[in-house]
């Protein structure tokens, strides 16, 4: 796997997401349900920052911010931002 570009969150607004769900296997899609959870209750609760790997359609990128909110469809980032979780790749806790 290349390395992910890190980007700014203001970024967000310029990146056309890739929505596809990439995991078949549905213990992995399970394994990054809990993670986005656990990284909600830490963004709400100690106002922790969790690294998000997510796919482009000019490849993978890298943000660090905080999860408020996590919808069937959406991760919503500090600052209203979002990110469809379909493009999600994976969560880290840090």
């Amino acid at each position: 796997m290349s390395a992910a570009r890190k980007i700014d969150q203001q970024e967000l607004l310029k990146v056309i997401f890739k929505n596809e769900q990439k995991m078949y296997i549905q213990e992995q899609v399970k394994t990054r349900d809990q993670k986005l959870y656990m990284a909600m209750l830490m963004g709400n609760h100690h106002y922790d920052n969790v690294r998000i790997l997510f796919d482009t359609e000019d490849g993978e990128r890298e943000i660090t911010s905080r999860i408020w909110a996590r919808t069937d469809k959406f991760v919503v980032l500090k600052g209203g931002m979002f990110i469809p979780i379909g493009a999600v790749i994976d969560i880290f806790i840090d």
